[in-house]
């Protein structure tokens, strides 16, 4: 079998990389482990600019509900944001139905979906890239795409994912409630809940309703693997956090735990995001903001973005490596100082800190605006660094003057 382009992974990334390079005309396999449609470990928000960006891809049937804000609570609970805006704050999917949305969004383009089968071997030549199936399925292209998650196959046979890469770890629930419940806890604006550090995790839990299905997790950034000694409690903690969550009666109390599902996410791109003949994209690539673990995104433009490189070097006959290298310019132009930013900042966040910034946050809106609104992808953290910056800096001084008069 034999294509111009074929795409290890049919998720957001591969799926908008597949719809954009099919709709040039090409030749295209887009190959996957599971059968179509499949649930997706996530707590399945999608942040106001994929739709902006994707709007003439994605169809009102492929959102579930949408969310106009929430509550933040600190570490010690003592401190809780709230934020409501008038627009969407987070557009709500599940996402066996939203990411086959995409499936067949890629299909009607002229994508030929192999679902069912995992790739085990991967081989890159002078003339073209050979994948194997587990079902003896041998795949030719000229171009091969990598977008089979944080654990890529294809990234490790080609070299380019190391060996303790830092991961983030999550576990959660998605539960089906009706309406009229949903409506009592979280109101027709689905406001969700956030817990910073819960239990003292490098993360956060989170409460995300839907419109008859709320997602409750906990999801833990790991800087450092071989230190961290808390991933084996993980579903200890997620017990804790839904006893909590009735204590506060943030949730019902019919809620019972049934079925917690887990999953892993990168937090830190690739030194290197292409090769011969291969380029990686969302998960594969390590695409995920490492403040929010959110990675919809950052996998659905670096789709589009590979697709463009692509296009080129088919043109040009051209699937050099550095021909291919133009991918990485432009998802760092793109969104690579963002996610450089989120780095550095989440990296910096010790519970005193975070502890010491809520309480900034809850005495001045001006602050608390700017930041909900950049995480909610209302403003570009990129953009407004430095006006965030220096209202964080009038905090820090009204603040000290305020504790000096005390």
């Amino acid at each position: 079998m034999n294509y111009d382009v074929a795409i290890v992974g049919a998720g957001p990334a591969g799926s908008t990389a597949a719809k954009f390079i099919c709709d040039k005309g090409y030749k295209l396999a887009l190959i996957d482990k599971c059968k179509f449609p499949r649930d997706k470990s996530c707590g399945g928000g999608l942040p106001t600019h994929v739709l902006k960006r994707f709007k003439n891809i994605l169809s009102d049937d492929m959102i579930d509900s949408y969310s106009y804000g929430g509550t933040t609570f600190s570490h010690s609970m003592k401190y809780q944001i709230k934020f409501i805006n008038d627009e969407p704050v987070t557009a709500m999917t599940l996402r066996k139905k939203f990411d086959y949305g995409l499936v067949k969004i890629a299909i009607k383009a002229g994508a030929n979906l192999i679902d069912g089968e995992k790739v085990i071997d991967i081989k890159i030549n002078k003339e073209k890239a050979t994948i194997k199936t587990d079902k003896g399925k041998i795949i030719d292209s000229n171009i091969l795409i990598g977008a089979d998650g944080v654990w890529s196959l294809v990234a490790k046979k080609i070299g380019l994912r190391k060996k303790n890469n830092p991961i983030g770890l999550c576990v959660f629930e998605e539960y089906e409630l009706d309406k009229e419940m949903l409506d009592k806890y979280f109101g027709e604006l689905r406001l969700g809940y956030i817990h910073s550090k819960f239990d003292n995790l490098n993360g956060y839990g989170w409460v995300f309703p839907k419109n008859k299905h709320i997602n409750i997790g906990i999801g833990e950034l790991e800087y450092n693997p071989q230190q961290n000694k808390s991933k084996n409690n993980l579903k200890n903690v997620y017990y804790n956090y839904i006893s909590t969550l009735k204590k506060q009666k943030l949730i019902p109390e019919k809620i019972k735990i049934n079925n917690i599902k887990g999953g892993a996410f990168p937090i830190i791109p690739l030194n290197k995001t292409y090769s011969k003949r291969v380029i990686l994209i969302g998960d594969a690539a390590g695409f995920v903001n490492p403040v929010s673990g959110e990675g919809i995104y950052y996998a659905m433009a670096s789709g589009q973005l590979a697709a463009e490189t692509i296009q080129k070097a088919l043109e040009s006959k051209d699937s050099s490596e550095k021909i291919l290298s133009k991918y990485q310019k432009n998802w760092k132009k793109d969104f690579g100082k963002e996610l450089r930013l989120m780095h550095w900042f989440a990296k910096r966040q010790s519970r005193t800190k975070s502890e010491k910034n809520f309480r900034l946050l809850k005495n001045d809106d001006k602050l608390n605006q700017l930041l909900s609104k950049v995480m909610a992808g209302h403003l570009s953290f990129n953009e407004y660094k430095w006006k965030i910056a220096k209202r964080y800096l009038y905090c820090l001084i009204k603040d000290f003057f305020k504790k000096t008069n005390q």
